[in-house]
Formats: structure tokens, sequence, C-alpha cells
């Protein structure tokens, strides 16, 4: 009896914990065919696969991947993604390569190097559709359009919910955008956290070795398939990343979820 009894105050101890199944979108691009070469990028299909492995000793069994999408191909294999969420999941969307801030919005880089894709919209659609949004983006590299041809421009990616319908930014404006991304739109009332590989503003490295992954990739990919909450995967991410970076990158979250999230588990029962 007395087992009992602990084993029920232990359970009523324990903390709003998701039980929802976790859907995975990992999406990256090396920008290989894009037509700029300054576009290239040398580690985010590694980390892409880095964040795959780690995440098939999980306990995510759905998992959506899209490497090098073109902009339709976008808007296909995401749409076909959101379909897959029922109200009770949790989707969980990476990405790796190019982003940028733009007049206070933030837009991934299709691998053709000529289309934008909006992230607050992205956003929106995920939370529309599940429970909860976990969003981890390691795209805050550096501008490859100081020195872009003015003549030339990026078309925007029309997704619902997106808060304005730009239909294109000149590459002109784009080379004066500012380092890194910004803050997030405002996520009140949203069920959603963000985590990205670093603060804004700041510039995530790529890493020093082509293939073997960035800096956040690799360390977040080491939390990832831990027992352990998401809050405890971002934290130790972060002090990993800050402390393998000399202190020039640290990874950055916004949002929260009004539950704890455990995606390869929870460690052991609480005892009081």
């Amino acid at each position: 009896m007395r087992f009992l009894s602990v084993l029920m105050l232990a359970l009523a101890a324990l903390p709003d914990v998701a039980q929802a199944e976790v859907k995975v979108l990992l999406i990256a691009s090396n920008y290989e065919e894009a037509g700029d070469e300054d576009l290239r990028l040398a580690n985010p299909l590694a980390d892409l696969r880095l964040i795959q492995s780690s995440l098939g000793s999980t306990t995510v069994r759905d998992m959506t991947v899209l490497e090098e999408p073109t902009a339709e191909e976008w808007q296909v294999g995401f749409n076909a993604w959101l379909d897959t969420l029922s109200g009770d999941d949790i989707g969980m969307f990476y990405y790796a390569g190019h982003g940028f801030q733009f007049d206070g919005l933030n837009y991934l880089l299709s691998s053709d190097g000529v289309s934008l894709i909006p992230l607050d919209a992205l956003i929106t659609q995920i939370t529309n559709r599940a429970r909860g949004a976990v969003i981890v983006i390691d795209a805050c590299r550096d501008n490859p359009y100081f020195d872009a041809e003015p003549e030339k421009d990026l078309d925007i990616v029309a997704i619902d919910g997106a808060s304005r319908s730009l239909g294109f930014i000149r590459l002109e404006d784009m080379s004066d955008a500012g380092n890194g991304l910004a803050q997030l739109g405002n996520l009140r009332g949203l069920s959603a956290v963000a985590f990205f590989s670093t603060e804004p503003g700041n510039v995530a490295e790529d890493g020093d070795q082509p293939g073997k992954g960035s800096p956040f990739a690799i360390e977040f990919a080491k939390q990832i398939d831990r027992r352990q909450s998401l809050d405890e995967v971002f934290r130790k991410t972060a002090v990993a990343v800050n402390r393998r970076t000399n202190a020039r990158q640290s990874p950055w979250r916004q949002g929260d979820l009004a539950f704890d999230v455990f995606v390869s588990g929870m460690r052991t029962l609480p005892i009081p």
C-alpha cells in the first residue's frame, strides 16, 4: 500500500506531458543546382542527415524528408506533410540552408535560389493543424546577395497565412538585408516554440569540414535522441554550441508550449 501511495503521488507530480505523436518534416539545401555559385553551402544536407539519424532512434515514426527542394517541391511536400497532421499531433519542422530577414520578416530560400518561403506563414499553417509546433531553424548563415545584380529579383512563394502579399523582393534590396534572422512575429495565442541556431541578427557557422555538419546540427543531434524534455534539449544544445564556437554563436528560442514534449520518452518516473 505504501508503494501504491508513493506511485500515486509521483503520477500526480508529473508535468503536463504531450502524449501525441510527433510528426517531423526535414528540409535542407546545399544549393548544388542553383545558378549562383555564391549560394553554395557545405553542410545543410549533412545537417539534415545527422538529425534524421538521431530521430530514427527516438519514438518518432513519421518523418518526411525533402532534400534540395525547388519552390514547387517545397509547396507540394509541405502541404502533403500538413495533411498528415491532426489536432492531437506535434508538428516538428527542421530546416537547414539559407535564411534572410527583410523588412522585419524571415524567409527561407528554395534550392534553385530564386524563391523565398515566408517562415511566419509556415508556422501559422502548422499551428492551425497541430496541437503544437516545434520549429528548428539552422539558417542564419551569411548573406550571399551582398553583390547581387540590381535588375534581378526573388519570388515570394504564396502561402496561406502570410502577413503580406509581396510578390517579389529585388536582389538589390536583399543586399541590404540585415545579418541573420529577425525575431518572429507575435506568437501569442499560438502553441509554438522556435529554436534558432543563433540569436537574432547574428550569423551561424556552416562548419569547418564539408559534409561533417554545422556546430548547431552536431550538438542538436547529440541531444534530441536522449530521454529528456525538449526544453532540456534546447538548453543543453545552446550551451554546447556556445562552447564549441567559443561564444561566437548562441542558439536562441522564442515562444513556448503549454506542455512538455519528450521526443525520446521520459527518463524514469520521478519519485517525490
